[in-house]
């Protein structure tokens, strides 16, 4: 039987936007999720998408509550469909969520949420503002529900002058009736492992694990310095884990997962891995997956000039001057959406650490040649 080529997904996914949803128990399509509403207030931890315009054009939201007052998410115009990350929290009453990577001047939705699904406020940026109502709209979308855990511990319980570890994660689970199939590859996915089935039981483990350690590093502790404020901020040791969707269209799950490390040092360690999940054939898809042979030399040319657009680099300027490497080759960090790809490099993979991670998206129409 001849093979069912990738470019049949890309050619849905990638070029039409795909306006059908997720079938627990086959692998089309159906609307079986358009009229879930999440409620926005009343529900302590959540996930939701959420559609309408902003500035006259069509968006797509992907709203988190991730901790107590903290939102993450992200949006993209339905136009272009590149992922603009978003986090925030509520302050006097509105919940904002500020723009990542917006340059000199905050882009940010002002608003309040509801409970029967709904986002209204105003968005200011670029010196203007406009005016926005969004509505849940999970139509094609997979439903997932979020966890959160936290814990703190004394370095050293009986110095009064005791640093303090700090822990918190957050994840996305699949909700009862997911396929079985689909939803045992999303906890592998999440956890890394294929032991874990209960998000309590491994939210606990990881927060333990960190626990553990921390107290154990009390050894190599010295009390003496810990006198010094300056150097007992170097024990104030913290983790922060979380997750957010990027993407939630049929046939299409894009989830981020995203880790701070802070233990001691000049500064903690952080990124963002993405998980790319084909929900119709139940499988990560990586680049070989959607890519002809030889892709790397042409995807890291439209990498190059991804970059140079998304910095403004000048054509005569070599990269080397700004990175740690010349040209950009494509990884596994992969995002897949409605109207194109992008790669994501964390801090130190092709740059310097206050460069940040890089996502560099490239348009559909680009990638013709290359698709398999």
């Amino acid at each position: 039987m001849k093979r069912v080529s990738i470019l049949c997904l890309l050619a849905a996914t990638l070029l039409l936007s795909c306006n059908s949803g997720g079938n627990n128990h086959s692998n089309t399509a159906d609307d079986s999720t358009a009229s879930l509403v999440v409620p926005l207030v009343s529900t302590p931890y959540f996930y939701t998408q959420l559609k309408g315009q902003l500035n006259g054009q069509d968006i797509i939201l992907q709203l988190l509550k991730t901790a107590p007052q903290l939102y993450r998410g992200s949006y993209c115009f339905d136009s272009t469909g590149s992922p603009i990350g978003l986090w925030g929290s509520l302050d006097s009453g509105l919940v904002k969520l500020y723009e990542e990577n917006s340059g000199e001047e905050e882009r940010v939705f002002s608003g309040h949420l509801t409970d029967d699904g709904h986002f209204k406020g105003v968005w200011h940026g670029d010196g203007t503002s406009h005016h926005f109502e969004l509505h849940t709209d999970l139509k094609n979308a997979l439903p997932l529900t979020v966890y959160y855990a936290s814990d703190s511990a004394r370095l050293l319980p009986a110095h009064p002058q005791s640093p303090v570890g700090i822990v918190s994660n957050s994840i996305v689970w699949p909700v009862a009736g997911t396929d079985t199939v689909l939803a045992t590859l999303l906890q592998q996915n999440i956890t890394g492992s294929s032991r874990f089935h209960d998000p309590q039981q491994y939210l606990k483990k990881e927060i333990d694990s960190f626990i553990m350690s921390y107290q154990l590093s009390a050894r190599d502790a010295d009390s003496t310095e810990l006198n010094d404020a300056t150097q007992a901020m170097s024990w104030n040791w913290s983790t922060d884990n979380y997750m957010r969707v990027i993407w939630n269209t049929w046939p299409m799950l894009v989830l981020e997962k995203y880790n701070y490390d802070f233990t001691g040092g000049a500064h903690g360690n952080w990124g963002a891995t993405y998980i790319s999940i084909d929900r119709s054939k139940k499988k990560v898809i990586t680049p070989d997956d959607l890519f002809k042979p030889g892709y790397k030399e042409v995807l890291s040319g439209l990498l190059d000039k991804a970059y140079r657009e998304k910095y403004q680099i000048p054509e005569d300027e070599p990269l080397g001057q700004n990175l740690l490497v010349k040209s950009i080759s494509p990884n596994n960090n992969l995002i897949v959406t409605g109207k194109g790809v992008a790669f994501s490099y964390v801090p130190y993979e092709i740059g310097p650490y206050a460069l940040g991670q890089v996502t560099l998206f490239i348009p559909a129409a680009q990638l013709k040649s290359i698709l398999k």
